[in-house]
């Protein structure tokens, strides 16, 4: 999920954070949009998912959660341990966060059409691909020259979607 996140963005700094929402987990930079289900990504119960809704986690913290096998949902943030290491990861807040699902629905319901072709960069689907769980064999849906490429898992059972926004050169024709 962290890859997702943008690096440094001094004008959107939410986008550095992983949002959790409505038993979802969502990260942006603009050009890719990641969600996965907590359930599926984590081994969180109802409750501890619960508990993130609405919460912001920043994607180096994120990262760093990752080297650990314990954690626990508090108000302001995620205690995670490993035998007798302990560390505290503060929530970041924020108003709000970019409505990502309403994002995602647009692409979903946008219309698709037949392409000559298509231009993105590797390295940004390579991210995609990392930030998505069980990713790595998905169906890819294209809404139209210059328009967002759907990516949904062929895992069964798992529902992780992502999006990748077009790439744009001089000599792309709108």
């Amino acid at each position: 999920m962290h890859l997702a996140c943008s690096g440094y963005s001094p004008t959107r700094p939410e986008m550095c954070c992983i949002y959790f929402r409505n038993g979802f987990a969502y990260a942006s930079d603009g050009h890719i949009l990641a969600k996965n289900r907590i359930s599926e990504i984590s081994g969180l119960e109802d409750h501890e998912i619960t508990a993130l809704d609405g919460k912001f986690l920043h994607a180096d913290f994120y990262k760093d959660m990752l080297k650990y096998d314990n954690i626990m949902i508090a108000e302001d943030g995620i205690e995670c341990s490993k035998d007798n290491d302990k560390v505290f990861f503060y929530f970041s807040t924020f108003d709000k966060y970019p409505d990502a699902e309403k994002v995602l629905q647009e692409a979903l319901n946008t219309q698709t059409t037949p392409l000559p072709q298509v231009r993105f960069d590797m390295k940004i689907i390579q991210r995609l691909n990392k930030s998505l769980f069980e990713s790595d064999k998905c169906v890819a849906t294209f809404k139209g020259t210059n328009k967002v490429i759907v990516f949904d898992s062929m895992m069964e059972g798992v529902s992780s979607v992502g999006l990748l926004m077009p790439c744009y050169s001089e000599d792309t024709e709108e």
